[in-house]
């Protein structure tokens, strides 16, 4: 592609109006992140995740949870699984299955993704599926139906008998005393 003779001799100044037209420019608060990129850019990052991985990129942020909801319209249960690989994991499927990196399993389920951003004083029980307060010292190793005429019930965790909302301000953890 040729160049006119006004492009050659165009030559980048700095002058006192480009000076006044950038000031007029707002200021960022913070660098470029992920949460500030184009909802378009966006969606297009979501749409090479699963469910388990867009769910956590989701939770990382307010803008993006905002996203996320767009897309999958409801909240997401935390016994979701992996149905198998995403799109960019399944180019690796010649080496062999591929266990996730967070939890260590293939067909991992979502709980197992975020129980690190958890407090360590609770724990995910099958039976509800939920976080709450750990089991008592001594009860089996696995959650189990406590009581056949109640299927929600777990035999793991007897005092967990009701879901526990975030916003629920009676709700405080117990002291570990050491």
């Amino acid at each position: 592609m040729t160049s006119s003779p006004e492009e050659e001799d165009w030559e980048f100044e700095i002058t006192a109006d480009l000076i006044q037209r950038l000031a007029l420019i707002p200021k960022r608060t913070q660098g470029p992140a992920l949460p500030n990129l184009p909802t378009e850019l966006q969606l297009e990052i979501f749409s090479y995740l699963d469910q388990i991985d867009s769910c956590c990129l989701g939770l990382a942020s307010p803008n993006l949870y905002v996203v996320f909801r767009a897309i999958h319209g409801t909240k997401m249960p935390l016994n979701t699984r992996r149905i198998g690989p995403n799109r960019l994991e399944s180019a690796w499927e010649v080496v062999g299955k591929q266990e996730c990196q967070q939890c260590g399993i293939y067909r991992c389920e979502l709980h197992q993704h975020i129980k690190t951003w958890m407090p360590k004083e609770l724990e995910y029980c099958a039976m509800k599926q939920n976080f709450g307060l750990r089991a008592i010292d001594g009860a089996k190793e696995h959650c189990f139906r406590g009581k056949p005429s109640k299927p929600k019930r777990c035999g793991r965790h007897p005092l967990r008998t009701t879901s526990v909302h975030q916003d629920d301000a009676s709700f405080s953890l117990p002291s570990t005393a050491s």
